[in-house]
């Protein structure tokens, strides 16, 4: 089961808490304690950023099996939604054109009917 997103929300800010204290332990540390604090944050981040993208991966792609077993149970529906955002987007496109072309369908400044 992918995780939520409060479940990926606690693993970044669990995360950034991590980082944040080892930052903090380097910048009080010097020499080779400090590179030692930095190299454990360092690896602590690609870690976590691994483990994150996998789990927005698995998210996403749950999403998308989701999306496809709900337009196979509701074809129809699916396909009355996508006419109306055809329509929808074709009447846009005509009332761009429209201002485009000014009153009385007369193309305004830059246009090829002037």
């Amino acid at each position: 089961m992918p995780p939520t997103a409060e479940k990926m929300n606690q693993d970044i800010q669990t995360l950034v808490t991590a980082a944040a204290d080892n930052l903090k332990t380097a910048a009080h540390k010097t020499g080779k304690e400090a590179n030692e604090a930095l190299n454990r944050s360092s690896q602590a981040l690609s870690a976590a950023t691994e483990r994150l993208v996998g789990e927005a991966r698995k998210t996403s792609s749950a999403a998308g099996h989701q999306g496809i077993e709900e337009v196979r149970a509701h074809p129809v529906t699916t396909a009355a939604l996508v006419a109306s955002a055809a329509a929808l987007l074709a009447v846009l496109v005509a009332r761009l054109n429209a201002e485009k072309r000014g009153p009385g369908g007369v193309r305004g400044p830059g246009g090829s009917d002037g």
